[in-house]
């Protein structure tokens, strides 16, 4: 002869594995984003930077790298920038505080190529950059999908930082119609201005 088990038993095994099944989902998780019950590791930034140095020395690819702010700001503290031409910055957590420290950042009349797309420049961070004086040699600028609204947008447009300035990609921002037309006059010197 059984004795079933009652319907109250039933319950609270079902709950305790649920609860089993939620508590190894969420451990996994947290082992995939590093885990949040030990001191975050120490990220070798010369390293970073070291590696993504080409072309002896003109070239720096850091994309995707995810140096953020505080990696931006020893990066412009490095010597690495001296011979660069070509600078990749993509999908690196740059906020408007990192955009605020790249536009005081020494000058660097060798750069003619920076890209920052897929960052977090916003209005403040794009405005402080368009009153940048360190690239007056950059010929190409790439601020895709950096949330960028009118008003950073048309301080670009306004700004006298760029002389040599032949490529501005503006992509993927937040743009009325009425400043990407102010965009297309204040610009239309240029060789190329992406707008969608």
């Amino acid at each position: 002869m059984t004795i079933e088990p009652r319907a109250s038993h039933r319950k609270a095994a079902r709950l305790a594995w649920a609860l089993a099944g939620l508590w190894l989902l969420w451990a996994g998780i947290a082992q995939a984003q590093g885990d949040f019950f030990t001191t975050p590791k120490t990220i070798d930034y010369e390293k970073i930077f070291q590696e993504g140095l080409k072309k002896n020395g003109t070239v720096l690819n850091l994309s995707g790298k995810k140096i953020g702010d505080e990696g931006l700001k020893k990066l412009l503290a490095s010597p690495h920038l001296a011979k660069v031409k070509h600078l990749d910055l993509r999908y690196n957590e740059i906020s408007p505080e990192g955009a605020k420290a790249l536009a005081k950042a020494p000058a660097l009349p060798h750069l003619n190529v920076l890209i920052l797309r897929h960052n977090f420049f916003a209005d403040e961070g794009t405005v402080a950059f368009a009153k940048t004086t360190s690239f007056p040699n950059l010929q190409t600028l790439e601020l895709g999908w950096n949330e960028i609204r009118d008003a950073g947008a048309l301080a670009l447009g306004e700004s006298q930082a760029f002389p040599k300035l032949r490529k501005l990609d503006l992509r993927g921002n937040f743009l009325a119609d009425s400043s990407k037309d102010a965009l297309r006059k204040s610009l239309g010197h240029l060789k190329s201005l992406k707008l969608y």
